[in-house]
C-alpha cells in the first residue's frame, strides 16, 4: 500500500509536537518550549497596561475587562485572515492566548478545526477607537497596539501580516502629519485614510480587508481562481469556480445572490455564478455537495497537492463567509467542510498503519497448500459474481447507517440577532426564559445540587411564515453559547427524511438523521405528518417510535423541536401517549400585523442594498391580503414579494438609457407585483 508523506514544511502536523497552524498559504509553526509561559506573562501585563482602560462591558467578558483583552482575541484571529481556520491541538488560539480573562462559562470546547472571522475591517484600531478623545491616550493606544502585534509577530502563521501591519503602525507614529490625524480627527476620518489611502498596494495585498468587504471578496475570489485551477488539473469531475460558490450559497440557505458579490466578481463571473445557482437550486442537498467537494479535496491531495488544497480552503471559507454576510461583514457558513478536510489529512498522512497478522497466517497456509497440491483453484465466475452482487447489497445497506459528518457552526451573538428580530414579543420572553433556566442549571450544578433531569424539546405552533425556523436555529446557537450543546448546528427534517418505503428502512433512517443532529438541534417541519389519520399501516409509527426512544436515551445530546399548524400538532401530539410528555414546553408563534409585514420587506430590502423610494410602503400595505387567507405566508409574503420587485426592477432598469447606481439601489412602488405574488412553500431564509 502507497504511503503518502506530508512534505517537510509541513511535517510537523503528524510530528506529535505543539504547533500552531493557520490553514492556507502559511505553515505551520512548532511552539517553542516555554513559549506559552512567557506569552501568558506577556499577556497579562499588556492587559494590566495603563495606556488601555476598561471602556467597554464586552460580550463573553467578566465586567470592567480591560480593553487589551478583547483586542489580543481579535488580533490573535485576525492576523491569521479576515477569516482564518485555525487547526489542531490550538483551533481555539485566539482564545487559548487570553483564556485567563475569560468568563469561564464563555470557553469553547476544543475542537480539531475552528472557523475565524473579524465582523470590523477596521480591527488595527480597535484600541484607539474606545480609548477617549485625548491626543496623547489616542496615541498611547497606537503604541500599546503595536506592542500587542508584536507579541504575535513571532507566530510563524500571522507573522506576515503582523509585519504588514507592524511597518503601518511605525509610519503613522513617525510622520508628523499621520500622527497629528490620528491624535486629533475624528474617528470617520481616520477609518477613511486607512481604507482608502494610507496602505500601499503592497500592504492592500496582505490585509485586503481594510480597503472593506467587497475588496477582500475579490481578493479571496482571485485566490480561489487560481487554487481551483490548480486542483482541478490533477483530479477528475472537478466542478467550475462559479458552481461551487453557487453551490456555498445555497448551502447556506441563501435565496438570492447579494448585489456586492457582482461589484466584487464582476458582471461576466456574476453571470456565471447566477446561471448556476438558478440551476442547482431545484432540489439541491447541500450535505451531499458537501460531502462530494470533501471528497474532491481528498483525490487533490492523493494527487500530491496539499498545499494547494490548503490555499483552497481558505480562500474558500472567506469567499463563503463574505458571500453569507454582504452587504454587511462576514457571518457563519457551513462551507466548505473544514473539519472533514482536517480529517482527511489526518486519515491520509498517518504515520504509523498497523499490519494484520491475518496476511502472514493466510499467506503461510496458502503457500503450504500450493507446495502440498499445486495451484489453488480459482472462484467459478458465476459464483465470484454473486459474491459482489451480495457485497453490493451489504454495502447499500450499510450505507444508510453511515453518519454524516456534523456542520460546523460559527456562534456569534444569536441573542443580539434575536432581540433585533422584528416582532415576536412573546417568543423572545420565552427564549430569555429558556436561557435563564440553562444558567440557573450551571449555577445549581456549580453549587453541588443534583443535575436537572429537564427535557428541553419543545412543539412550535403556527402559521408559514412566522420565523420558527429562524428562532429553532437561533437556540441552537444559544444553548451551544451557553455550553448546553456541543455544537450548536440544526439539521431540518421532514416525513421523507424519517420514514421509509420498506420494511427496515425507517429506524435507520431516523437515527441517522438523530446522529447528525447531535450537539444540536433536531427540526421536524409538519411533524403531524409522521402520523397521518389512517396511521396504523403507515411507518411513520415506527418513526415516532424510533424517535421517542432516541429523545430520553440521548436527551442531552439533542434539542427536538416538532413544528407545524395548531390544530395538527394537537392532533400529533394526542396520537402516541409517550409524545406530550416528552415536549413539556410549547412556543406559540402568532402572525405578524401589517406593520411589522412592511419592516421585515424594509429589512430584507436594506440587506440586499436596496433603498425604498416614495410610495412603495403604500404599495406594499395595499398588497398585503384582508382578511388574511388561510396558511397566509406572513415573513415568506414579505420576502416574496421582495423578489418579484426584484425581478420587475430588473426589467425596469434594462429599459433605461443610462440608469445611475441611485436607480439601480431604489424600488420604486412600479417595481412591486400588482397582485400579490405565488407562495412556494419551502423558501428559506430569515423569519421563516
Amino acid at each position: 500500500m502507497t504511503r503518502l508523506v506530508l512534505p517537510d514544511h509541513l511535517a510537523v502536523l503528524m510530528s506529535g509536537q505543539p504547533y500552531v497552524d493557520v490553514v492556507g498559504t502559511a505553515d505551520p509553526w512548532a511552539v517553542p518550549p516555554g513559549w506559552w509561559e512567557r506569552t501568558r506573562a506577556r499577556v497579562r501585563e499588556l492587559v494590566a497596561d495603563p495606556r488601555a482602560g476598561a471602556t467597554q462591558n464586552w460580550t463573553s467578558w467578566p465586567e470592567d475587562t480591560r480593553d487589551t483583552a478583547p483586542f489580543l482575541q481579535n488580533l490573535a484571529m485576525s492576523l491569521g485572515g479576515y477569516v482564518a481556520i485555525f487547526a489542531g491541538e490550538y483551533a481555539q488560539f485566539p482564545e487559548q492566548l487570553v483564556d485567563e480573562f475569560l468568563a469561564p462559562d464563555q470557553r469553547r470546547e476544543p475542537l480539531v478545526a475552528r472557523n475565524w472571522y473579524m465582523t470590523d475591517s477596521e480591527w488595527p484600531l480597535f484600541l484607539l477607537k474606545y480609548t477617549s478623545n485625548d491626543a496623547a491616550a489616542r496615541l498611547d493606544a497606537l503604541r500599546l497596539s503595536q506592542d500587542c502585534v508584536e507579541l504575535l509577530a513571532e507566530v510563524g502563521p500571522l507573522a506576515a501580516r503582523a509585519k504588514v501591519l507592524l511597518r503601518i503602525y511605525d509610519r503613522v507614529l513617525n510622520t508628523p502629519r499621520l500622527t497629528d490625524l490620528h491624535a486629533r480627527a475624528p474617528f470617520p476620518e481616520i477609518s477613511r485614510l486607512w481604507r482608502h489611502s494610507l496602505l500601499t498596494e503592497d500592504e492592500f495585498a496582505v490585509l485586503p480587508e481594510i480597503a472593506g468587504w467587497a475588496a477582500a471578496l475579490a481578493w479571496s475570489y482571485e485566490g480561489l481562481e487560481a487554487a481551483h485551477a490548480h486542483i482541478a488539473s490533477v483530479t477528475a469531475r472537478p466542478e467550475s469556480v462559479s458552481e461551487v460558490i453557487a453551490s456555498m450559497a445555497l448551502a447556506d440557505g441563501l435565496d438570492t445572490l447579494p448585489a456586492g458579490l457582482a461589484v466584487a466578481v464582476g458582471s461576466e463571473r456574476f453571470t456565471a455564478i447566477a446561471a448556476a445557482f438558478e440551476r442547482r437550486s431545484h432540489g439541491f442537498d447541500g450535505a451531499e455537495w458537501l460531502q462530494e467537494n470533501r471528497g474532491w479535496l481528498a483525490r487533490g491531495m492523493l494527487a500530491g497537492e496539499i498545499d494547494a488544497c490548503r490555499a483552497w480552503l481558505a480562500m474558500a471559507a472567506q469567499v463563503s463567509r463574505v458571500v453569507a454576510g454582504l452587504p454587511g461583514p462576514p457571518s457563519p457558513s457551513a462551507c466548505p467542510d473544514t473539519i472533514g478536510f482536517i480529517t482527511d489529512v489526518e486519515e491520509l498522512f498517518s504515520v504509523r498503519r498497523a499490519h494484520n497478522p491475518l496476511v502472514r497466517s493466510f499467506g503461510a497456509r496458502r503457500a503450504e497448500r500450493s507446495a502440498e497440491h499445486g495451484a489453488a483453484p480459482t472462484v467459478d465466475s458465476e459464483v465470484a459474481g454473486s459474491l459482489r452482487a451480495r457485497s453490493q447489497r451489504s454495502a447499500e445497506v450499510e450505507e444508510d447507517e453511515l453518519d454524516e459528518s456534523i456542520p460546523e457552526v460559527e456562534i456569534g451573538d444569536p441573542q443580539g440577532e434575536l432581540a433585533e428580530l422584528v416582532g415576536l414579543d412573546p417568543i423572545k420572553d420565552r427564549v430569555r426564559r429558556l436561557v435563564a433556566e440553562a444558567k440557573a442549571d450551571q449555577l445549581r450544578h456549580a453549587a453541588g445540587m443534583p443535575a436537572a433531569d429537564r427535557s428541553r424539546h419543545m412543539v412550535f405552533v403556527g402559521n408559514p411564515g412566522t420565523a420558527k425556523t429562524t428562532i429553532a436555529r437561533l437556540l441552537a446557537r444559544i444553548y451551544a453559547q451557553l455550553g448546553t450543546l456541543a455544537n450548536g448546528h440544526l439539521i431540518e427534517a421532514s416525513r421523507v427524511d424519517l420514514v421509509g418505503q420498506y420494511v427496515g428502512q425507517t429506524a435507520p433512517r431516523v437515527r441517522r438523521v438523530f446522529n447528525r443532529a447531535s450537539g444540536g438541534v433536531l427540526f421536524i417541519d409538519e411533524a403531524y405528518s409522521l402520523i397521518p389519520p389512517d396511521a396504523h399501516r403507515d411507518f411513520g409509527v415506527e418513526a415516532v417510535a424510533t424517535l421517542l426512544k432516541l429523545m430520553e436515551d440521548r436527551r442531552d445530546e439533542v434539542v427536538v423541536i416538532v413544528a407545524g399548524y395548531p390544530e395538527e400538532m394537537d392532533r400529533f401530539l394526542a396520537s402516541n401517549p409517550g409524545l406530550a410528555s416528552r415536549f413539556p414546553k410549547t412556543l406559540t408563534f402568532t402572525d405578524y400585523d401589517d406593520g411589522e409585514l412592511l419592516e421585515i420587506f424594509t429589512r430584507i430590502a436594506e440587506q440586499q442594498g436596496f433603498r425604498l423610494g416614495a410610495g412603495v410602503a403604500e404599495r406594499f400595505r395595499a398588497l398585503v391580503p384582508e382578511p388574511r387567507p388561510t396558511n397566509f405566508g406572513n415573513g415568506r409574503f414579505a420576502r416574496n414579494v421582495f423578489e418579484e420587485a426584484v425581478s420587475i426592477q430588473a426589467e425596469r432598469l434594462v429599459g433605461m438609457d443610462s440608469p445611475t447606481p441611485e436607480d439601480v439601489r431604489t424600488l420604486e412602488p412600479g417595481d412591486l407585483p400588482a397582485e400579490p405574488p405565488p407562495d412556494p412553500p419551502r423558501l428559506a431564509g430569515m423569519y421563516l
